[in-house]
């Protein structure tokens, strides 16, 4: 994949986060913007988990160093601290140390960061949720790509990578005086950026993550989400394929319990057949009985009536909020009483209007409030 996402994250919780979308083949912007704070990282999550993401921090939070090694054990990188531990102004347990790729053997270079602002920058990560492949020191992810220094502007600072590739940061404020200090370290000069509004765009045109240290060491270290999740569905998985393995062998059980229930229900209608039609030939005594019950349910009902209750039905199709709480029929009015529940008057009048539109007259007994809903009867019949 070519795109990626770079995160630009600040010292601070309430400073602003630019981000930028960035195609690497085609080298240019696919979109772009700034965070208000580090609260707004959320907003980023959704982009993150399609591509490759990583987020900058600032290069002047960081110490940059080397250390002599055997080789890149554990045992020989938990050494670290205590060989640079002159080179440093604080006690080495408020320090976090993050070791990158051999420079030559035995050479290793080492990022120093205060342990207080990785936990703040791992919070933020985490807090939003963002799967970051890298945490990295802005200005060393830079490579110059010509014998003269790469320079870019980027939230008040400037990154500056020279072909060597010993990359620093000075601020851009006041930047004169730092820019002569820094032009007679390099003895060259430099050529600064036009427009420091392109800042994240111009970094990500040199962008070379696998040169910088990955901060995201040790107990810093993000966990992957894929085999968290994994790994915590690992032993409710077994347990929920044994809770189906017993469901199938309680479903076999219960469907040959229910085909005896079924025998038996058969052979108890066809006795209750034999008993009250036993003059007729038993073809399907269930749907022969159904039959006759439903011939027994017609006769004694007014046509009339069926043919209101089906009249009713667009209506309450089209204002389902409506509830039928009771249904009476008076055969002398030819008309049905209905008890409904309703969420308000104006549904109860909408239920009626569109009854009238129907071809019904609809007519409004009574209606009260009960708690959050309202309660009438209505006296549905014929238009005239």
């Amino acid at each position: 994949m070519s795109e990626l996402l770079l995160i630009r994250l600040g010292s601070a919780a309430d400073q602003p986060i630019p981000w930028l979308q960035w195609d690497s083949s085609e080298q240019k912007v696919i979109d772009q913007g700034q965070l208000a704070d580090s609260s707004q990282l959320h907003q980023l999550t959704g982009l993150a988990i399609k591509l490759p993401c990583h987020a900058l921090v600032p290069n002047q939070a960081v110490l940059t160093t080397e250390a002599q090694l055997p080789n890149n054990s554990r045992a020989a990188r938990d050494a670290i601290p205590y060989q640079l531990e002159e080179q440093l102004c604080q006690e080495i347990e408020q320090l976090h140390f993050a070791t990158g790729r051999a420079v030559e053997p035995g050479r290793y270079p080492v990022a120093v960061v205060d342990r207080l602002m990785m936990d703040r920058w791992q919070q933020w990560l985490l807090e939003a949720g963002l799967p970051v492949q890298s945490l990295l020191a802005d200005a060393q992810t830079i490579r110059s790509t010509t014998e003269q220094p790469t320079v870019v502007e980027l939230q008040q600072q400037l990154l500056i990578s020279p072909a060597d590739g010993n990359n620093f940061s000075i601020p851009s404020n006041g930047s004169e005086h730092w820019i002569q200090l820094a032009e007679q370290q390099l003895g060259c000069a430099l050529q600064l950026p036009s427009n420091p509004e392109t800042g994240l765009a111009d970094l990500a045109r040199y962008f070379q993550p696998e040169q910088a240290i990955n901060l995201l060491q040790g107990g810093y270290k993000l966990k992957d989400p894929v085999k968290q999740l994994l790994q915590a569905w690992k032993l409710p998985a077994i347990l929920l394929a044994l809770v189906i393995a017993l469901q199938l062998i309680s479903l076999i059980w219960q469907n040959q319990q229910l085909q005896q229930h079924k025998q038996q229900l058969n052979q108890q209608i066809g006795a209750l057949f034999d008993t009250t039609l036993p003059n007729t030939r038993k073809v399907n005594p269930k749907s022969q009985l159904q039959h006759e019950l439903n011939q027994l349910s017609q006769r004694n009902q007014d046509s009339t009536f069926l043919h209101i209750l089906q009249q009713t039905l667009p209506a309450f199709s089209q204002n389902n909020a409506i509830k039928i709480q009771t249904i009476g029929y008076q055969a002398d009015q030819q008309s049905l009483s209905l008890e409904l529940e309703s969420p308000n008057h104006d549904s109860l009048e909408r239920f009626t209007a569109t009854l009238g539109k129907a071809g019904l007259k609809a007519r409004t007994d009574r209606s009260r409030q009960q708690g959050d809903r309202v309660l009438g009867q209505l006296t549905i019949g014929n238009q005239p």
